[in-house]
């Protein structure tokens, strides 16, 4: 059943009728009657409604839906009477009523609104709000243009701004919530003192401007940065660095853009961590054919027991007295260099080896002459000269 609070609105849209209100012009000589009327019903109204959204949000959008369906047909009341070419005293009574009346029933909805944030996010403006309300965004909209058409701020970044609240503002359908949006990104915007792209990146991140424009905005500047950095640890770097400063901005707003849609954070904080995956995915595969790579060439290189001093004076003592050719010195010492290993050395390098077979301490040369001694001294005793008589 219908509580008589909510009975007077179908009551107001029927004695509110172009042609009732004709039919009753006598009345009209003192308007201020219905007017009272309006405001006693709407004082009755309020604590119900009240009462109404304790009970259930979904009964109390009901009542405010019917609410602005009526405030609807009143103003196309007032569009009809306006249309007329009528000057008479009887029309411009009913103008005015009908002005007051939208007034009164737009301060019960603003009332009615506060006390429930979904209920607002998803309530239509008005037709009879609708129209200033566009006109004072698209104001502000004007404003927030020629400043960035004079701003060093990045032109995408611009453009998008200026779509993206355009496409808001020009909705058929306007919520209250989404004009409300709007303002305040058009307001915050004009109160940036610091006028840079950094610094309005940093705004549009706080007040949840999740346009996919946007998004991709921000993908695409982080995209760039990698590209411009081949280090994969430095990359890696920068996405913790750009982790870091979202994490460093707070959100400024329940709202946003598109309410349906994620947070703009969120979609980034997603984008970043897939990111640092992929990197950290890569990173990991090169340590693996790095290790890979040592052990095949370990496995291939002979293991020599001398350090690479001596190695190297051993290799250039066995080409002077021709035991290793010497025709292409370089490619001699790159061969040894690739096929043996040290115990402390498991790469030497070829230019290094053939350098220090050449720049030779006393001391190296003193080992090296101790071990052929020593050499000398295994094929006296296994291979004597007088063992192989007979």
């Amino acid at each position: 059943m219908i509580n008589n609070s909510v009975n007077w609105l179908y009551v107001l849209e029927d004695d509110l009728h172009p042609s009732v209100l004709s039919a009753n012009v006598t009345h009209l000589s003192g308007p201020s009657g219905y007017s009272n009327n309006l405001k006693n019903h709407t004082q009755t109204f309020r604590p119900y409604f009240v009462n109404v959204v304790g009970r259930s949000s979904q009964e109390a959008k009901t009542i405010l839906i019917q609410l602005i369906n009526v405030s609807n047909v009143i103003y196309r009341y007032l569009i009809g009477i306006k249309g007329t070419s009528s000057g008479d005293l009887s029309s411009n009574q009913m103008r005015q009523l009908y002005s007051k009346t939208l007034v009164q029933l737009e301060v019960l909805l603003d009332f009615c609104v506060k006390f429930d944030e979904l209920i607002s996010e998803t309530l239509p403006l008005t037709t009879y709000s609708i129209s200033d309300t566009r006109i004072h965004l698209r104001k502000k909209l004007d404003s927030l243009r020629n400043r960035l058409s004079k701003s060093e701020v990045d032109r995408q970044l611009g453009e998008l701004i200026l779509v993206g609240l355009k496409q808001l503002i020009i909705r058929r359908e306007l919520k209250r919530s989404e004009a409300e949006y709007a303002n305040l990104i058009l307001d915050q915007l004009g109160k940036l003192t610091s006028f840079f792209t950094f610094e309005v990146e940093n705004l549009l991140y706080q007040y949840e401007f999740n346009t996919p424009e946007f998004f991709n905005y921000c993908a695409r500047g982080c995209d760039t940065l990698l590209l411009d950095t081949p280090s994969l640890h430095t990359q890696l770097e920068i996405l913790i660095g750009l982790e870091d400063r979202m994490n460093g901005l707070p959100s400024r707003t329940k709202t946003r853009w598109a309410s349906k849609d994620e947070s703009i954070q969120n979609q980034l904080r997603v984008f970043l961590k897939e990111k640092k995956t992929y990197i950290q995915q890569r990173l990991d595969l090169r340590r693996a054919e790095i290790s890979d790579s040592k052990l095949s060439d370990e496995a291939d290189r002979a293991l020599i027991n001398l350090p690479v001093t001596q190695l190297g004076l051993f290799i250039r003592l066995s080409m002077e007295k021709g035991i290793i050719p010497n025709e292409d010195v370089g490619k001699t010492f790159a061969y040894y260099a690739q096929h043996f290993r040290t115990p402390k050395t498991p790469f030497i390098s070829a230019e290094s080896l053939q350098k220090k077979s050449t720049n030779v301490e006393y001391a190296t040369a003193n080992k090296l002459k101790s071990h052929l001694i020593g050499m000398v001294n295994w094929l006296n005793e296994h291979y004597n000269a007088q063992h192989g008589q007979n």
